[in-house]
């Protein structure tokens, strides 16, 4: 759920776990939000680092476990830098491309007094091309045969209106993966990826918006 609310929103989800073989429940939605470039911050608990009266009962490193299936792993061993860290693992997970975060917080460092710091507030960067941002000018190269393949990294929010300008007023074909759908209008064809309902076709947009359709070779 909270990868699914990082997709559809652009700003990160949050889920919580306990320690141990508990936390290592989240692997599985850690590999699915990095492979679908979902902005998710998943905390996880862990025995106190400073004294533990249990000794190592369910002590697993998550944070080396989550390392490889995430864009950041961090252990929290201060109250007094839990707030850069919290921040920063927001900043990681939504900017480009987004993924999961992994923060471990021991039992003992979340009963400690915080810092009283005001709260701010994260910052967008979108960082386009210039020639995205200029647009087409010019004709274009009769050499040049562009194809655009729309995966999970094209299925933002808000995003479609502006991918569907763009691949109309350039005349691009187009087709999507299975994690792409949605990423272009229905109306350009985003119905007709490669494999899906029998149809062996690419997409391609037209001036009025709808679409043809041209078989592979």
């Amino acid at each position: 759920m909270a990868a699914t609310h990082g997709r559809l929103t652009g700003e990160a989800g949050v889920c919580l776990s306990t320690l141990g073989p508990g936390a290592l429940n989240l692997t599985t939605g850690a590999v699915y939000a990095q492979l679908g470039a979902m902005p998710m911050v998943m905390i996880t608990g862990q025995n106190g680092v400073l004294s533990r009266k249990q000794a190592r009962f369910q002590v697993v490193d998550i944070v080396a476990t989550m390392a490889p299936l995430t864009k950041m792993a961090h252990q929290i061993v201060s109250p007094a830098t839990m707030p850069s860290i919290v921040r920063e693992a927001f900043r990681v997970a939504q900017q480009e491309r987004p993924g999961p975060i992994h923060l471990e917080l021991p039992e003992d460092i979340a009963t400690e007094q915080a810092p009283d710091i005001s709260p701010m507030r994260p910052t967008r960067s979108h960082n386009l091309s210039p020639l995205l941002r200029r647009g087409p000018s010019g004709p274009a190269d009769p050499r040049v045969r562009a194809l655009v393949m729309l995966g999970a990294a094209a299925s933002r929010p808000h995003l479609a209106d502006a991918l569907s300008d763009f691949v109309k007023r350039l005349q691009i074909p187009f087709f999507n993966t299975q994690m792409g759908k949605g990423s272009v209008a229905a109306t350009m064809g985003a119905g007709f990826p490669f494999g899906d309902d029998g149809c062996d076709a690419l997409s391609l947009p037209t001036r009025s918006g709808g679409v043809r359709r041209r078989a592979r070779s």
